[in-house]
């Protein structure tokens, strides 16, 4: 007897968040001068820390004097006695250096301290060009038990970087905003946000990139803020996992789950009729069944394509 087997080819991208780890995203800003050769200095640590923790951690550069949108008023709120550039933070204040350290030592000791904080936000992004400025599509979810909210104080960013060496290291900061959140979190609760970044000129979109992060603290304008957790955003898309199937036989089901930004609306479509997709039409993110119909596939046919197109926000 001969055994056939089912394939199914989606061709989309597989999605990865680092807000659904269980880990911190480390993130360490660093506020300098073009002209300071102390900050100069802390270039190659920057750039090896890049590296060594890429896909755990970012470094992000700022120009202290030509910040589009006062980010470095979070270092204050929690250092406001530092008096030496680089000004540097991890977690929005909860670590902060100024001045000439042993960098790499200091600024990995920032980030590994960091690491081993709990996470108290889950947090996802997706982002895309809208004309001059960067959009931001934003979830954040309180993963914490009963009784303990993310308060509505809290603010949500949206940093856009480049990744390029306009400064001391291989980023440098383009624009920032924020938004607080609509309202209070409860335990498993979740909010969706869009954020708007200022529009950017001169900047090379091809090495765009975007950042945002959750953070929190006692109450307007009291003491440092706290990151609650960050996410690399990725590009505005859907996103289909797993991506390609090979079913086995006596298989006749199997789930694909769709991730995107939460203003999507996405269909299906099956180039054979003899696979089906139930529900075939609905919106980010959901879950689809692919049901393998048997009674009715040809013993020729042993592949399948199924399109998932999705539209939504001008997109």
């Amino acid at each position: 007897m001969i055994r056939r087997s089912a394939w199914l080819l989606i061709p989309l991208h597989l999605s990865v968040s680092s807000g659904e780890t269980g880990e911190r995203f480390a993130v360490l800003e660093f506020f300098g001068r073009q002209t300071c050769s102390i900050c100069s200095s802390a270039g190659p640590a920057l750039t090896t820390l890049q590296d060594e923790f890429e896909g755990r951690a970012v470094i992000l550069e700022n120009d202290y004097d030509d910040f589009i949108y006062g980010s470095q008023d979070r270092f204050w709120a929690a250092a406001g006695s530092a008096t030496t550039l680089p000004l540097v933070m991890v977690g929005s204040g909860y670590y902060v250096s100024s001045g000439r350290v042993d960098f790499e030592y200091a600024y990995r000791s920032m980030i590994e301290l960091e690491h081993l904080r709990v996470p108290h936000a889950e947090i996802t992004g997706y982002w895309r060009q809208n004309a001059a400025s960067m959009r931001a599509y934003v979830e954040v979810r309180n993963p914490r038990p009963p009784g303990t909210n993310i308060s509505f104080l809290a603010e949500v960013w949206l940093i856009g970087y480049e990744n390029s060496t306009v400064g001391h290291s291989a980023t440098y900061v383009r624009s920032t905003e924020h938004q607080s959140l609509p309202y209070d979190l409860g335990s498993g609760d979740s909010a969706t946000l869009i954020v708007d970044s200022p529009p950017m000129n001169g900047v090379d979109w091809n090495s765009m990139a975007g950042l945002v992060l959750v953070e929190d603290r006692w109450g307007p304008g009291v003491g440092a803020f706290d990151m609650l957790n960050a996410a690399q955003a990725i590009p505005a898309d859907l996103y289909a996992e797993p991506n390609r199937v090979v079913v086995a036989p006596g298989d006749h089901s199997l789930t694909i789950r769709l991730t995107g930004p939460h203003v999507l609306s996405w269909t299906a479509t099956s180039d054979v009729s003899w696979i089906e997709v139930t529900p075939d039409a609905g919106s980010v993110p959901a879950t689809a069944t692919l049901t393998i119909r048997e009674d009715i596939r040809p013993h020729a046919q042993t592949r399948g394509l199924v399109t998932f197109t999705a539209s939504g926000d001008g997109m």
